[in-house]
């Protein structure tokens, strides 16, 4: 079983900050690092010789993905918001784990390792771009038990992760309800490029994975289920399918660092995170009409963008928001931007977007999907003070022609 080797003299001092430098393989007395057995070394080991990742790293979404929480308030890097308390009749000395909370809505892992159900169990953070405010929300109201933390669970929000199988029926600190262990909370640098420990003694002789690329996304961002299907569910793409989505779009076969830099937040350090936006391949392309508008709501100002339309808030990871249009209809909207990029504006491109009882995105002969415009128009037209609403009998059909129109 591949863990955190607490044992290694050298990854102790690392993580107690004693060590600053990057050690060469002549620095370690013989047998720190045992040659021939991989294990993972942690974050602050890896940060110690690359400092300037690490401080990116640290305000990602997956560096924050699973926090242990120690009693008290669990701690996020200053620009996120947080959690305020955790759900009600509970004390933070009553959770063990929080899911989240950093970019993505939280739940709550107990004492005993079981996940909080109830009326109040979720707190979303607040989404002003589909005008979603910040509180608590139901998580499995109905259930009358807190429900396993499993390994399904907790494989995308840690390093190393193993089920019970693989673990001997290990359990994570022998809470029960665990079931599985991992070698360190949250997506760290190991998760990707591998276990350290060969690296850390001889860091010039490439043994570890420096190249990481769609194969270490598609781990988490795909449907494990059938990694060709696009799953949906309530009328939105269901979350952490990025990579699924890539292959049913007009960029099928692009790797995601070709815009993503994966070491830094587009949240919070989006001009480090953005590679290539879309002008880079399409310098040519207008704003379709839309040259200089911008989207406000409260605090939250957004410059109308190619990603403002072509990737729409289609995709629900934990949560949704349902917005009421002045013109008398509603509009449904995901936490998360869509990367399939094509667009349907046809009328009907709502009913049709979606196969199998709503199940799945539906594809075209040549395997692409398209996402409606339903999810792209009526989060500024709505006539709640950003643009006018469209006529309510137009369905979705918004958008034809809008980069060649002259009008």
């Amino acid at each position: 079983m591949t863990r955190v080797s607490l044992g290694c003299a050298w990854i102790v001092l690392a993580a107690a900050g004693l060590i600053t430098g990057c050690p060469d393989s002549d620095d370690l007395p013989f047998g720190i690092v045992p040659p021939d057995e991989e294990f993972y070394v942690g974050a602050q080991a890896c940060g110690s010789c690359h400092a300037n990742i690490a401080a990116l790293h640290v305000r990602t979404g997956h560096a924050q993905a699973l926090k242990p929480v120690l009693s008290e308030p669990p701690q996020f890097p200053a620009s996120a918001p947080g959690v305020p308390a955790p759900p009600s009749g509970l004390d933070w000395s009553d959770i063990a784990y929080l899911i989240g909370g950093h970019d993505l809505p939280a739940r709550f892992v107990n004492t005993q390792g079981f996940v909080v159900t109830g009326p109040t169990a979720q707190y979303n953070l607040a989404v002003p771009s589909i005008r979603l405010d910040a509180g608590y929300v139901p998580f499995q109201a109905g259930a009358t038990e807190p429900t396993p933390f499993a390994f399904e669970d907790f494989r995308r929000l840690t390093t190393g992760p193993l089920p019970l199988d693989a673990s001997g029926g290990e359990r994570q600190d022998n809470r029960p309800g665990v079931e599985g262990v991992w070698a360190e909370a949250g997506v760290q640098c190991e998760a990707c490029h591998g276990p350290g420990s060969l690296h850390v003694p001889n860091p010039q002789a490439g043994n570890i994975n420096l190249n990481a690329g769609p194969a270490a996304c598609s781990q988490c961002h795909a449907n494990e289920a059938n990694p060709q299907r696009i799953a949906a569910a309530g009328g939105l793409i269901t979350g952490f399918q990025q990579w699924t989505e890539l292959q049913a779009s007009p960029h099928a076969g692009f790797s995601c660092s070709i815009c993503h830099n994966p070491h830094a937040s587009t949240e919070f350090d989006r001009s480090a995170a953005i590679r290539n936006d879309c002008r880079a391949c399409h310098p040519n392309v207008d704003m379709a009409l839309h040259q200089g508008f911008v989207y406000v709501e409260g605090d939250y100002v957004e410059p109308v963008t190619c990603e403002s339309c072509h990737m729409p808030f289609a995709v629900s990871t934990r949560t949704s928001n349902v917005i009421e249009l002045t013109n008398g209809t509603t509009a449904l909207f995901g936490d998360t931007r869509s990367h399939i990029f094509r667009l349907d504006p046809s009328r009907d491109s709502l009913t049709t977007m979606f196969g199998e009882g709503g199940t799945v995105v539906a594809r075209d002969a040549a395997g692409q999907a398209s996402v409606s415009t339903c999810y792209v128009c009526q989060r500024c037209h709505n006539g709640l003070g950003n643009a006018f609403a469209f006529p309510a009998d137009q369905g979705c059909a918004f958008g034809t022609d809008i980069h060649s129109r002259g009008d």
